[in-house]
């Protein structure tokens, strides 16, 4: 089967708001690199190598990759460093019947994740963002890192890890 299975018009209208939010996520406070630049550069990436991409390949991963490596070299690029914040849903977390003390709380709890999550080094960074905030499988984690999906689980694992040691003592 020589065929493509999706358009690739039909890839950028499936996949364009979750790899602009990943890339937003990545890149937060990094400055002058933008996450609308990325996005733009993965698409144009992903154009020229579309006619070279397997059938039956899995475009989210192949699409987290070339997002991935657009926003590490962009801000390789860059050469600024990248602030202390990602942020999070904190509309998932709030509740209108919360009262204010409770809403400043989880904004504290919130803040302080982010600043755990900027400060894990990339590819655990991305495997923790990929799995948690995305929802993306470890194969298809592995497959956007470049690595085994033992690998995937491992840097995944281990920055959960690094995470529940920054955070621990936190809610005292």
């Amino acid at each position: 089967m020589d065929e493509r299975p999706v358009r690739f018009e039909d890839l950028i209208e499936r996949h364009h708001d979750e790899l602009y939010r990943y890339a937003w996520r990545l890149l937060d406070g990094a400055g002058m690199v933008e996450p609308q630049d990325v996005i733009q550069e993965v698409f144009m990436n992903a154009y020229r190598a579309y006619p070279t991409l397997r059938a039956g390949s899995n475009t989210r991963a192949w699409l987290f990759r070339i997002t991935t490596n657009c926003a590490y070299s962009m801000l390789r690029r860059s050469r600024r460093e990248r602030a202390s914040t990602i942020s999070l849903d904190e509309e998932a977390l709030r509740s209108p019947a919360d009262p204010l003390e409770r809403q400043v709380a989880r904004r504290q709890v919130v803040e302080s994740v982010q600043e755990a999550i900027s400060l894990l080094p990339p590819r655990q960074q991305a495997a923790v963002l990929m799995r948690h905030i995305h929802g993306l499988r470890y194969d298809e984690i592995a497959a956007a890192l470049e690595c085994s999906e033992e690998a995937a689980r491992a840097s995944a694992s281990e920055g959960v890890r690094r995470l529940r040691r920054e955070l621990t003592g936190m809610e005292e």
